[in-house]
Parts: structure tokens; sequence; C-alpha cells
């Protein structure tokens, strides 16, 4: 039998073994050869010494020393021996999560550049700490609230302006609303009277090939009668006659579904003078990348009272003859009565959204020299801006007029939609005048 002694020694035995083991793994002691790398920050941002370091997102070592030297910290890397370290490696604290625990992170770089040998002392990138960048967040934030209150030469908030703004925005879609339901019968009748008149001239078509077969074929009353050549001549030239008056109704009805037209309107608000503009235009698209507009920009009553620091003039007329090319919109002619050219582009106009953003400038009055409310303009008269389309009809921009003398800057909405009644009755003109042209110079036979 084993004796006391024997049993007590063997409990001392297992403890001191169980002991032994436990305060080498909770010491986080290992048997593994490492060697150190020095690491300065400004900053180590609550990185704590036995925190793992991560290379890769593996961990090949750990913190095993955090000291103060010279006003900056030092952190010891103990890496384990064999993991290479090269010399245009990034280090930095890395963390678990929003508020997880930190640990050094080492993002390898290039073989070429070498390995860093033992010992190295190497600059870490400081982060920036999360209490830093919600005080910056949270200070940006208040003064973006502070310019919005603030006070424009009118007495008035841009949040009111802003607030007006949407207000007439609103009155006006409500208003091209009524109008669009008052012209959609119209329209919807037009298009069934085209389609009808297209249907008609098939039919007429088909008979009369069906009447030339059957000419052809000698059967029949008329076929024999055929047989004189003279009445067949006729017969034949008559049918020539009606295949071509045909074809010219075609063509009719095909330059006439050709054409486009567009209103155009526009309304710009200078908010540093606390005035609007308004202008209206037609666009006139005979075919594709052509175009001409007709228009008045800044209508209004000359008896009205002229606003301070506002040298727009009144009721002045656009005629422009435009040209379109891939993202590129280019017109020439009048522009607020003075000659003059307009340029709108649309950078990536072959991207779903990207086609909804274009740029836009003219010039025009290269020869001006006039006085207007006291001052004297001399300089021709340039404009830039931009738009963003916001639906299928209106669009949203910025411009500032007049970039050489007085940069007034003025937000502006751009409303856009098409009349196919007018464009019927351009098509049904310049059909016709196609026509009376053509008659004259064979002589004016009706």
């Amino acid at each position: 039998m084993i004796s006391t002694e024997a049993k007590v020694g063997a409990f001392l035995l297992i403890g001191a073994v169980c002991f032994a083991t436990a305060v080498f793994l909770l010491g986080d002691y290992t048997f593994q050869r490492r060697y150190p790398i020095y690491v300065d920050f400004q900053d180590v941002a609550d990185l704590s010494k036995n925190s793992p370091v991560k290379l890769a997102g593996v961990e090949v070592g750990q913190v095993s020393d955090i000291e103060l030297e010279g006003g900056v910290a030092r952190v010891t890397a103990s890496i384990r021996r064999g993991i290479p370290v090269y010399k245009d490696a990034q280090f930095e604290v890395g963390s678990t999560g929003v508020i997880g625990s930190k640990y050094l992170q080492i993002d390898q770089g290039h073989p070429d550049a070498g390995i860093l040998p033992e010992g190295a002392e190497v600059k870490g990138m400081s982060p920036l700490s999360i209490e830093k960048q919600l005080t910056d967040a949270l200070s940006g934030v208040k003064s973006l609230i502070t310019e919005l209150d603030a006070k424009g030469p009118d007495g008035r908030t841009l949040i009111g302006n802003l607030r007006d703004t949407v207000a007439n925005v609103r009155d006006l879609t409500a208003n091209l609303d009524d109008l669009v339901a008052t012209d959609k019968p119209h329209l919807d009748k037009a298009m069934a009277r085209a389609d009808d008149i297209t249907a008609k001239m098939d039919t007429l078509l088909a008979q009369t090939n069906d009447v030339m077969a059957s000419l052809n074929s000698n059967k029949g009353a008329v076929g024999a009668l055929l047989h004189d050549p003279k009445v067949k001549a006729d017969v034949t030239k008559t049918l020539d006659s009606v295949q071509k008056a045909a074809a010219n109704v075609n063509d009719v009805i095909s330059r006439i579904n050709q054409f486009r037209v567009y209103w155009n309107y526009d309304w710009r608000y200078a908010s540093a003078l606390g005035a609007s503009h308004s202008d209206l235009g037609l666009k006139i698209e005979p075919r594709d990348g052509r175009y001409y507009y007709i228009g008045a920009e800044n209508i209004g009553s000359p008896s009205n009272a002229p606003i301070s620091g506002d040298y727009e003039k009144l009721n002045t007329v656009d005629a422009l003859l435009g040209f379109t090319k891939g993202p590129f919109d280019i017109a020439f002619g009048s522009i607020r009565s003075a000659g003059g050219a307009r340029l709108s582009v649309t950078p990536f106009y072959k991207d779903s959204l990207g086609k909804r953003f274009s740029v836009f400038a003219q010039g025009y009055n290269f020869g001006r020299n006039i006085v207007i409310n006291g001052r004297r303009f001399d300089h021709p008269e340039y404009d830039v801006g931009v738009l963003a389309r916001v639906q299928k009809y209106f669009w949203i921009g910025a411009r500032v007029d007049d970039l050489q003398t007085v940069k007034t800057f003025e937000t502006w909405l751009h409303v856009s939609f098409e009349d196919r009644d007018i464009a019927s009755l351009f098509g049904l003109a310049v059909t016709g005048a196609s026509g009376m042209k053509g008659r004259s110079k064979s002589g004016g036979t009706p």
C-alpha cells in the first residue's frame, strides 16, 4: 500500500505542475523565437501591451512593450522568426470594429525593397481618433447650418428662398399638368387621323396592284379592251400617276411625323438681387441633328420699376440655327437681340445616369457699348451654367450671367415638352411649300 507521505507528495507534485501550466498559459509565454522591430507613433490610439501583431490578417507576433521616448510612443513588435517584413512595409494601429480591440497591423511591402533587420526602427501611421472625426463632422454641420440661416442682401435666408422656389415649381408643375391634360385629346385625335390615312393608302396600293395584275393577264372586258395599244398605254399611264400620288401622300405623312416641336420655358432667380427672369421659346426640329429656336428672354412690362443691380434688358429675342452631334449641341444666331453662339455639352451622354447632366456656355453682343441703369457695359457678354434633368419635362441647375462685368448668379429651372399639334402644322406647311416650289419649276401645272 502507498503510504500517507507518498500520497501527500504526489498531490503536491500534481498541484505544482497544474499551477506552473496555468501561469505559463495565462502569462502568454511562448517557446517561439522572435525578433524585435521598433515602431514610433505620434498616437497609439489605446493600443496595449500584449496586443497581437498581424500581417495580411494573420497573427505573426505580439506587442511586447510600449514606452514614451522623445515625445513619441515607441512600440516594440516581437515578430516570429522566419516571417520577413520588407523595408517599405507600413505599420498602423488596426481595430476589430468601431469599439473593438486594437492590434498592430503590418501592410507588407515589396520583396525588391529588402528585408527589415532585427531591431530596425520605423515610423508608423498614426490613426485619426474617432473623437476627432466626430468633432470635425459636427463642426462642419454647424458651419452648414450657420450658412443656411445667414441672411442675404435682400434680408432673406437661403432656406426661405429655396422654400419660395419649391412653391413656384409646384405651381408651375400644376399648370403644366393642366396644359398637358387639355392638349392630350387633340394629340390623340391627330395621331388617330394619321394612322387612318396610312391604312387607307395601304389599301389603295393593294387594290392598284390587283388591277395591274388583272390587266397584265388580259382577262375580262378591260383586259380585252387593252389589246388596243393606245388604250393600254393611257390606262397604264393613269395607274402610274395614281401610284405616284400615293407615294407622295406617304412622303407627306413621313415628313409630318418627322417634325418635332418643343415648348421651352426657363425661370431664373437671382437671390442676391431678389429678382426673377422668365424666358419662353419654341424649338423646331425638322430632322435629327438640326433645329431652329425662336423665343423671348426676360419677358416683362417696361413700365415696371427697375430693380437695383439688375441690368438685364427686357423682352429680347433669341433666333438660332442649331446642330446636334453626339454629346455636342451648338447654335448660332441672335441671343438676347445680339449676334452670338451657344454650346451645350453632355459629357456622359451614353450613360443612363450621366446623360442627365450637361454644361452650357454662350457668348454674344461682342460689340457691346451701352449704358443701362447708369452703368456702362463695353465688354462682350459670356454666360455659363449646368443643368440636371430630374423628370421627363423638368431640369434644374445654376448659371452665372455676364462673367466679365456683373457676374450675376442665378438658380435655374428649365421646362420642355413636345407639342405634336404644332409639329403637324409645321410639317404640312413645309410639305406644301415644297410642293408649290416643285410645281413652279415644272411649269405651274396644277
